[in-house]
């Protein structure tokens, strides 16, 4: 009787719905342990001479007893600046710029299942920008809207096929003259993106795909022609500490260093 119970419960687990997770440039795990303050320096090197540094710069958090950060300030060569973040009832309701002359602040607002709805941003108390979401049963974006100064000037639609695990992403994006676009990616059973692809617009690629491991690193992203010929390949790899933290990140092209990343971590 226990095991057929167990197989319902894998059976249900397997077909059931995932949070899709946002994918900006990179994949990373989740941070372990009780952390004080990292301090991140990033290296970018240039492609043709090997080992010389192009740009750096460096990022310090400090975070509360959560592992929330409570303030980050970010230095490199042409800039420095430093933002602060308030919190209500555990999410992120303001980010505010510390000591900036322009006063820049981001308000956030949630729904009732703590989904981010809202983005509004600010520039000396007057508004300029603003992010608006929708969001499905599921907790996932159906809709995401950009206005700057009161005027829309892009639309993204999200269809979802859960079943097949990939959606349609159709964007428009109003500037000098409309433009149409669409893309479809493909996720796992995690909510990871695995496959990109651009459908109806200008591209320097058919489609790429992305490796990740069972911590939730991108370890591999790969460009590819519609042919399936390798356009290039990204590649990753981790350092990590005894309490199983990255400490070092480095990004190749096609097996050459592009940039690296460490991680100077405090513990409580």
């Amino acid at each position: 009787m226990k095991s057929i119970y167990l197989l319902l419960i894998l059976f249900l687990f397997s077909f059931s719905t995932p949070k899709i997770r946002d994918f900006d440039k990179d994949y990373t795990q989740e941070l372990l342990g009780k952390i004080k303050s990292i301090t991140i320096k990033t290296y970018e090197y240039k492609y043709v001479d090997k080992d010389t540094v192009m740009w750096a710069k460096t990022i310090v958090q400090n975070f509360d007893t959560n592992n929330t950060i409570i303030n980050e300030k970010f230095i490199s060569e042409f800039d420095e600046y430093e933002n602060a973040f308030k919190y209500q009832n555990g999410l992120l309701v303001e980010k505010k710029a510390v000591g900036d002359k322009n006063n820049y602040t981001t308000a956030y607002k949630y729904d009732e299942n703590n989904n981010q709805i809202e983005e509004k941003s600010f520039n000396n108390n007057t508004f300029f920008v603003q992010k608006e979401r929708k969001f499905d049963k599921y907790r996932n974006v159906i809709e995401e809207k950009y206005t700057s100064f009161g005027k829309e000037v892009r639309k993204t639609e999200m269809e979802y096929d859960y079943k097949k695990k990939f959606y349609l992403s159709k964007t428009a994006i109003d500037t000098f003259k409309l433009i149409f676009s669409t893309s479809k990616k493909e996720f796992n059973k995690k909510g990871y993106i695995t496959k990109y692809q651009p459908l109806n617009f200008y591209k320097t690629f058919d489609f790429q795909t992305y490796e990740i491991d069972k911590k939730g690193n991108l370890t591999k992203k790969t460009l590819y022609k519609n042919d399936n010929t390798i356009i290039e390949t990204v590649t990753y790899k981790n350092t990590y500490d005894k309490k199983g933290n990255i400490i070092v990140r480095e990004r190749f092209l096609n097996n050459k260093l592009l940039e690296k990343t460490t991680y100077d971590i405090v513990y409580l």
